[in-house]
């Protein structure tokens, strides 16, 4: 009788699909997350050369205004 019921929890455990989604969508963030950190090691420091460079170009016509 007791080998029935952990054979039934058993059985339905395994057929249980609730969770599935949630660890997928779990590991598509990770995935993205990845590439994103990847992205910012390969071209971060160009980026920042952009950001900077537009910085003082706003901070030349800011003084140029004054």
């Amino acid at each position: 009788m007791r080998t029935q019921r952990v054979a039934a929890f058993s059985r339905r455990l395994v057929a249980d699909r609730r969770g599935a989604n949630l660890v997928e969508y779990i590991i598509l963030v990770g995935v993205v997350a990845l590439i994103a950190i990847a992205g910012f090691k390969v071209f971060g420091s160009k980026v920042r050369g952009k950001i900077d460079e537009q910085a003082g170009s706003v901070s030349d016509i800011n003084g140029a205004a004054k």
